[in-house]
């Protein structure tokens, strides 16, 4: 998959965890990246098929959820430190 078109994907993927009533799913992000080549922002030769929009989506929500996991447990683990320390 191009690299211009990933920011685009990460794009409508959050804007569906801000918004439910945004959310995409793969053709819908193909239609949106559609009128992109319509307005001569991509190239229609970089366009994914859908198929592959639905593995990065999968790819990228575990990707998601690995990274929010992760954090929560880095403030639950310096939290728990700092509350040791308060003793």
């Amino acid at each position: 998959m191009s690299k211009k078109i990933i920011p685009f994907l990460q794009a409508y993927f959050h804007a569906g965890n801000v918004d439910r009533f945004e959310r995409y799913d793969a053709a819908g992000m193909l239609s949106e990246l559609q009128k992109l080549v319509d307005d001569k922002e991509l190239d229609v030769e970089t366009l994914p098929k859908v198929e592959t929009i639905e593995r990065w989506i999968h790819k990228y929500s575990n990707y998601c959820k690995y990274e929010s996991a992760n954090k929560y447990l880095q403030s639950s683990w310096n939290t728990k430190k700092k509350q040791k320390k308060t003793w």
